[in-house]
């Protein structure tokens, strides 16, 4: 049974690189893709905590200038 030519060093070095290179293309763009979930996620946590605290806020008739105050006044 034939085996074929036998590949160089330098050969293999080069498809190995090849074979590099796309890993990185395909994780940077997961990359990507990853960091723009986060940076979604955080700014869908920050929405719900800026809810909450307007539903607070509500709940015991205060106002954005009210708690200016209160914080002025604690710090």
């Amino acid at each position: 049974m034939a085996r074929g030519v036998r590949r160089s060093q330098r050969e293999k070095l080069e498809e190995k690189l090849i074979s590099v290179e796309e890993a990185i293309t395909r994780y940077g763009e997961c990359l990507e893709k990853l960091k723009n979930e986060k940076r979604e996620i955080e700014e869908e946590l920050e929405r719900l905590e800026i809810a909450e605290l307007s539903a607070i806020l509500r709940e015991k008739h205060l106002s954005v200038n009210d708690v200016k105050v209160m914080v002025n006044q604690a710090g």
